[in-house]
């Protein structure tokens, strides 16, 4: 059984990886970087594949790990996620694959709604939300909405996951109750804004800027980061990771508010790739360190060459942006190519350190607690 376990650990984050290589390409193609024919065959799956195979799979991975010493079905919720993920890249945007991802979203739904009945709280409420938002979503992709549709819903899965869980692990902070019904109320603005999306883009895109706004001013106010930036090695590292998404998060709602109604072209991409790149990689470069460990068992030392990666990261999203908003097709272009080069210095410098941490070679570091 653990053989098994183990060997269908080791396929969920192969997939993973796939999906997110897949994923990069067709973002690129959409850029006019054409890096293989088979990128250009999955423009229209790049947010599918970012959202729904690549994050969405490994979110499913990581709530059912969590649940699965008292029940043991839960696993069953990431391996048909990553079942559609494979679908999804090997026969492009087929029915088979929108079902099953979206059947992946629902078990995500029922893995929130189990841990609402036994653990009633703020955090997982809003964490729910998301997983509900990425259903709704996926019921729309299934039923041939348009990406724009949708896109939102996708978009508030991750951000709301994200909130969720800086709720939960900001409350060694002692919030108070009227803090965290603001951050409540914060979210709540973002969803209604979310959800008008599927009907009015025009009403619904500024008010989800706004609600993305006060989230990102909650954030920066009374996250824990605040206080660990001031410590030293992996909790200043990821302290700066959040620290940074949640300036990219309050940058997205802003724009939101100013361009309203988006459909596609440079203020689409200005948007989205502030909330999916600036904000919620910052979460994935962040945690990384933390989750990769949990969910696999080996082990990953903090090295201050994270940092490389992590400054990359903003300042090739931040000449993207510029081409975004000055109309400049190159730039685009240029800063998109740089945004996936970095995502694979990520993964690169991730593996090395991995593999030093795992065979005695210790990489220079600053021991974090």
């Amino acid at each position: 059984m653990k053989a098994i376990r183990l060997l269908s650990g080791i396929v969920i984050l192969l997939t993973v990886l796939v999906a997110l290589l897949g994923g990069l390409g067709s973002g690129l193609a959409r850029v006019g970087v054409h890096v293989n024919a088979q990128s250009l065959d999955r423009i229209h799956i790049h947010g599918p594949l970012m959202i729904g195979g690549f994050l969405g799979t490994l979110i499913c991975l990581e709530r059912a790990v969590a649940l699965a010493s008292r029940y043991r079905w839960s696993m069953l919720v990431p391996v048909m996620n990553t079942a559609g993920t494979i679908m999804l890249l090997f026969m492009s945007d087929a029915m088979l694959s929108r079902s099953l991802l979206t059947l992946g979203s629902l078990g995500l739904v029922l893995l929130f709604g189990l841990m609402l009945w036994l653990h009633p709280s703020r955090d997982v409420a809003i964490m729910a939300s998301g997983a509900l938002c990425w259903l709704f979503g996926n019921v729309l992709w299934l039923n041939g909405h348009p990406i724009y549709q949708a896109v939102h819903l996708w978009t508030a899965f991750l951000v709301l996951t994200i909130v969720g869980e800086r709720l939960e692990l900001s409350r060694v902070r002692r919030l108070t109750r009227r803090s965290e019904q603001s951050l409540m109320l914060a979210a709540a603005v973002y969803l209604v804004g979310v959800l008008i999306t599927v009907f009015n883009l025009d009403w619904g895109v500024p008010l989800l800027g706004i609600g993305a706004i006060l989230m990102s001013a909650w954030l920066l106010r009374y996250d824990i980061a605040r206080r660990t930036i001031h410590q030293s090695g992996l909790p200043r590292y990821i302290a700066a990771c959040l620290l940074l998404g949640y300036g990219w998060l309050g940058f997205g709602g802003a724009a939101a508010v100013w361009k309203g109604a988006i459909f596609a072209g440079p203020d689409y991409s200005l948007v989205l790739h502030a909330f999916l790149l600036g904000f919620v990689f910052s979460m994935i470069f962040g945690h990384a360190p933390i989750i990769l460990p949990a969910l696999t068992g080996v082990q990953l030392r903090f090295a201050p060459m994270f940092y490389v990666h992590l400054a990359l990261l903003h300042v090739t999203l931040a000449y993207r942006m510029y081409g975004n908003l000055a109309g400049d097709l190159a730039a685009r272009q240029r800063g998109g190519l740089l945004n996936a080069i970095t995502i694979l210095l990520f993964l690169a410098v991730t593996a090395i350190t991995v593999f030093r941490s795992n065979t005695g070679q210790q990489p220079a570091r600053a021991e974090a607690n």
